[in-house]
């Protein structure tokens, strides 16, 4: 009894290994892009302080710490979107759904709405490597520095086709529990 129970409550896209390994694949890509964007962080922050030092102590600031801040900004907020979503850390209006919808309609509910998420990320996937791609033809660059902008663009699509990744394999969670009738919320 005891064990029938507990294989129950596993997730049932859990028990279908190719999706187990898909899974463990891409959370290690999200890992290693959010390592990057936290990379930036701390580029950034240093940055900031030596510029700091710089103006008070020598009074000679950093020329173009505010360009280059504002190019490392992109890659900073959208290479962490993947593994947020991973983690359930973005801000959801989940109230509804988690008081009043139970078991088959709660996966059904949530995989709509990763669906919505999906296309909306997969279109602005699309147009942001359209700007970058222009950017990188023509040689966009910023006003002071003259440094070239498109890495900074690139950092948008690749960090929203990532989490299209993430938003589709979820999905396919969702839709596994549905079917497979799981009560079970935990992913």
């Amino acid at each position: 009894m005891a064990e029938a129970e507990m294989e129950n409550n596993i997730a049932a896209w859990r028990k279908i290994s190719p999706l187990v390994a898909i899974n463990k694949w891409v959370t290690r890509i999200d890992t290693s892009v959010n390592f990057i964007g936290a990379i930036l962080i701390a580029f950034v922050m240093f940055l900031t302080s030596a510029g700091i030092l710089m103006r008070y102590i020598f009074n000679n600031p950093i020329y173009g710490k505010v360009e280059i801040t504002e190019l490392v900004m992109a890659g900073i907020v959208f290479f962490g979107l993947a593994y947020t979503q991973k983690l359930g850390g973005h801000v959801r209006m989940s109230f509804v759904i988690e008081k009043f919808i139970k078991g088959r309609a709660y996966h059904i509910v949530e995989a709509f709405t990763l669906l919505i998420s999906l296309f909306t990320f997969i279109v602005l996937t699309v147009t942001t490597l359209d700007s970058a791609l222009y950017d990188l033809h023509f040689h966009g660059i910023t006003p002071n520095l003259y440094l070239p902008i498109w890495p900074s663009k690139m950092a948008v699509p690749v960090g929203c086709f990532f989490l299209c990744i993430r938003l589709a394999i979820q999905f396919t969670q969702h839709m596994t529990q549905a079917l497979a009738g799981v009560e079970n919320r935990e992913l």
